[in-house]
């Protein structure tokens, strides 16, 4: 064992030289994708995706589907996405899945476009903080909530005034 030793430590100093940090640089032709398909096993599971165009024109887009739309959009029929961001030379999403079951993310370059050298970080939290979970409302949905309420305390204010302006009078 120990004469074996030497050779156990060269080989994971030579392993520990040859792991990259950070996110991978990949090259992305015109029109082509690359994909990273993932299973969730356990709901809900957040799933935070950032890239960056390192070389190249901002014609990226990153687009998170389950597995059956990922096969419409390999076969180039229309698909439907859970997040998706706009081309740009840069783009980040966090998307909260509650389902369980298998997902793919996907990054693409739009056709016409040069080839780019693209980053991608991508990483999964299992049981994400309540803060996490929570969402806001969107302002149009606020202002609508916010109206409604107004309005049926208004209606019962009114009733109730009616109510005992007869009582008041009787």
């Amino acid at each position: 064992m120990k004469r074996n030793f030497p050779l156990l430590l060269l080989l994971l100093v030579s392993a520990a030289a040859q792991a990259q940090d950070g996110p991978q640089v990949f090259k992305l032709p015109p029109g082509d994708f690359r994909w990273v398909e993932f299973t969730v096993g356990q709901s809900p599971t957040a799933v935070e995706c950032s890239y960056q165009v390192v070389d190249g024109p901002p014609s990226v887009h990153a687009e998170l589907l389950p597995r059956s739309e990922f096969r419409l959009l390999y076969r180039g029929q229309d698909h439907s996405s859970m997040a998706v961001t706009p081309a740009a030379a840069s783009g980040r999403f966090r998307e909260l899945i509650a389902d369980k079951g298998r997902y793919v993310l996907v990054l693409m370059n739009e056709p016409g476009a040069k080839t780019a050298r693209v980053t991608l970080d991508f990483r999964t939290t299992l049981n994400p903080r309540a803060e996490d979970i929570a969402r806001g409302l969107d302002p149009r949905t606020r202002l609508s909530v916010i109206l409604i309420s107004f309005a049926g305390f208004f209606a019962t204010v009114a009733w109730i005034g009616r109510k005992l302006l007869r009582l008041l009078r009787d």
